[in-house]
C-alpha cells in the first residue's frame, strides 16, 4: 500500500528535520532543586526540553489537588467524556497527519492533550527517572513490560521533545484506516506477530538502519499487552538489537491499568479510576559487552518495579 504523498513527505521528515521543528525554551533547572536532589516538574516542563543539572533527579507526579472535571463526574462513572475527548484528538491529529503536516510538534501536543485528558477524569501519574531519558547521548532503544495502549500515546511528550522517536508496532495500526495516516507519519517498525523469526529479522535491519538515522525507538518485548506479567514472554529482541546497532537500551517499567485493555476492540477499553499510573525510566544499560547480563538487568528493573506496584507476576515454570 502506498501512501498520500503527504504521509511519504511526513515519514522522509521524520529521519531528517521534524525534531528541528520543536522551538519550546529548554526548562532550567533552579538551585534549589540541588538541596533535595529531586525536582517535581510541571505538566508543562514535562512536554519540553530539559537542561539537566548533576545530582538531580526528574518526575512528574499528577497534582494533589488536580481536580476532576465536573462533566466526567456528572456522567455516574461512565467513560463518554473520555470517548469524546479521545476521539477528537485522534481525529484531529489523523486530519494532520492525511495533510502531511504531522510532526514532532503536534506529536508532543496530542500526546499531552492524552495525558490532560486522563488526569481530567481521575487519572494520577507518576513518571519518575526522567533524567534517563534525557541523559545517553546518541538514539537509543526503549524498553520494558506494556501493558495498555495508554503508554503508546503518553511516551510521545515527553520522550519527543528530546531525541527523535518511533516505535515498533503491529502490522494492522498501520494499515488500518483510523490509526493508520498517524502510525505512517511516524516511520514505525511494523511487525505481523505470526512469524517470530521474521519478525526478528525485519526489527534488526530496520531498526540498525533507524538507529543510524539518529532515530530512537520504543520496543515492547512481549507478545501482546498484558496486566500480569510473564517473565517467559519479555524476549531478548531489544537487547540485540541495541547490541547489533552499538546503542544503548534505557529500561522502563510501566503500570497503566488506570486504561483498561477492551474485551472487544482491545484499545478502547474501560477507566479504572482507582488506579494509580506508574511509569519509571532507569539508567541506560550498554549490551555490548554481554548482552546476557544486559537482559538480565533489563527484566530485572521491570520485575522489581512491577512487584513494588503490586502487579500479578505469573510463574515462569507455569
Amino acid at each position: 500500500m502506498i501512501p498520500p504523498t503527504g504521509e511519504r513527505n511526513a515519514r522522509v521528515s521524520l529521519t531528517e528535520s521534524i525534531h528541528d521543528k520543536i522551538k519550546t525554551p529548554p526548562v532550567k533547572i533552579p538551585d534549589s532543586a540541588l538541596k533535595t536532589g529531586i525536582y517535581d516538574l510541571t505538566k508543562e516542563e514535562l512536554g519540553s526540553p530539559i537542561e539537566l543539572r548533576e545530582g538531580v533527579t526528574l518526575r512528574y507526579l499528577t497534582p494533589p489537588h488536580r481536580k476532576r472535571w465536573l462533566l466526567d463526574k456528572l456522567l455516574l462513572g461512565s467513560d463518554l467524556t473520555f470517548l469524546y475527548g479521545y476521539f477528537r484528538q485522534i481525529i484531529r491529529g489523523r486530519k494532520d497527519a492525511l495533510a502531511g503536516t504531522f510532526f514532532d510538534p503536534r506529536w508532543i501536543e496530542l500526546s499531552g492533550g492524552i495525558l490532560e485528558l486522563m488526569e481530567g477524569c481521575g487519572g494520577k501519574f507518576q513518571i519518575e527517572g526522567i533524567e534517563n531519558v534525557i541523559s545517553p547521548k546518541g538514539p537509543v532503544i526503549f524498553a520494558g513490560n506494556h501493558m495498555s495502549v495508554l503508554e503508546t500515546f503518553v511516551f510521545p511528550y515527553f520522550l519527543v521533545p528530546h531525541r527523535r522517536v518511533t516505535y515498533v508496532v503491529k502490522e494492522s495500526l498501520i494499515k488500518g484506516n483510523f490509526f493508520g495516516p498517524i502510525m505512517r507519519t511516524r516511520d514505525p517498525i511494523a511487525v505481523g506477530r505470526e512469524n517470530p523469526r521474521e519478525d526478528l529479522v525485519k526489527v534488526l535491519e530496520e531498526g540498525v538502519a533507524l538507529l543510524k538515522k539518529g532515530v530512537s525507538i520504543v520496543v515492547f518485548p512481549q507478545s501482546t499487552r498484558t496486566i500480569s506479567f510473564n517473565p517467559a514472554e519479555f524476549n531478548s529482541i531489544a537487547v540485540k538489537l541495541a547490541a547489533r546497532a552499538g546503542v544503548q537500551v534505557v529500561p522502563f517499567a510501566i503500570k497503566t491499568d488506570f486504561w483498561q485493555n477492551g474485551k472487544l476492540m482491545k484499545d478502547l477499553g474501560t477507566l479504572s479510576r482507582k488506579n494509580t499510573i506508574h511509569m519509571k525510566f532507569g539508567k541506560a544499560i550498554d549490551p555490548k559487552e554481554d548482552s546476557r547480563k544486559a537482559q538480565e538487568t533489563l527484566l530485572n528493573f521491570v520485575l522489581t518495579n512491577l512487584k513494588e506496584w503490586k502487579v500479578p507476576i505469573l510463574d515462569s515454570n507455569s
